[in-house]
């Protein structure tokens, strides 16, 4: 075994050992749980040379080791990189259990992919923009009349940028209304304030929140450097959905993750 594998080896297993224990390990306590036999003495070298990269810390003098946030930043980037999530949710009770368990915020909402169809001019009063199944009204603006004319075509996510990006407050307010009659499941809405602890929390229960994650995971700045949030695809009781979790970055996700496969 090379020193490169032994060293990841042994960071790999501390991170392991944190997540499942939430506790600082030793170097004689690791040895013990590590499927390839190492000496303590070779793991105490590498814990001061982890130390030294910061990849590993100590919460107490004469305490064990844990991994850092950096550490778990790149662990969760690289778990989640190849990954295709794709949950299949029967049972929400047992889904509410286990956000309970793993105290996370959860969110599951339906996807409006619907594209911009057509609008409607209601004798000049109002403007019906219409996305097949849902519609949305807005008071009637000559020059918003043609503005969205050219948008005809567009998503219903793409047009909120676009709102938020020029400003018109009515219709991008009317768009996240529309978005909130779809979140079909919410838990642990207390947890979010844990998580930004200002007035930012609320966004995070806006289904609208999702197109602040550019990717399936998000660190800070988005949430505070002690957070993370996933996000990925859902089938929810038989409705095409999202789900959005977030909680603590050491957290065993993967478990949560596959505990939900287990009851589905």
């Amino acid at each position: 075994m090379s020193k490169t594998n032994k060293r990841d080896l042994i960071l790999n297993s501390i991170i392991e050992a944190y997540l499942q224990d939430n506790m600082p390990i030793g170097s004689n306590e690791l040895g013990s749980r590590m499927s390839v036999s190492i000496p303590a003495s070779t793991i105490r070298v590498y814990f001061k040379k982890l130390s030294d990269e910061g990849e590993i810390t100590k919460l107490h003098i004469s305490g064990g080791r844990i991994p850092t946030i950096s550490t778990m930043r790149r662990y969760w980037s690289e778990i989640f990189a190849l990954s295709d999530i794709n949950l299949e949710i029967n049972d929400p009770d047992s889904l509410k259990m286990l956000c309970d368990k793993f105290e996370l915020y959860c969110m599951i909402f339906g996807t409006i992919d619907k594209e911009l169809l057509e609008i409607l001019n209601l004798n000049d009063r109002y403007l019906v923009l219409n996305f097949g199944e849902d519609e949305i009204v807005i008071k009637f603006d000559a020059r918003m009349y043609k503005f969205l004319s050219n948008l005809i075509g567009v998503s219903l996510d793409k047009l909120e940028l676009i709102c938020s990006q020029v400003g018109i407050g009515e219709l991008k307010n009317k768009i996240r209304e529309l978005k909130r009659t779809k979140v079909y499941f919410q838990e642990n809405e207390i947890l979010a304030f844990n998580m930004f602890k200002d007035g930012r929390f609320k966004m995070i229960f806006d289904p609208s929140f999702s197109l602040q994650m550019d990717d399936k995971l998000a660190f800070s700045p988005l949430f505070d450097e002690n957070f993370m949030g996933l996000k990925f695809n859902a089938n929810y009781l038989g409705s095409e959905a999202q789900m959005i979790c977030a909680g603590s970055i050491y957290t065993d996700y993967v478990k949560f993750i596959n505990l939900i496969k287990e009851a589905a």
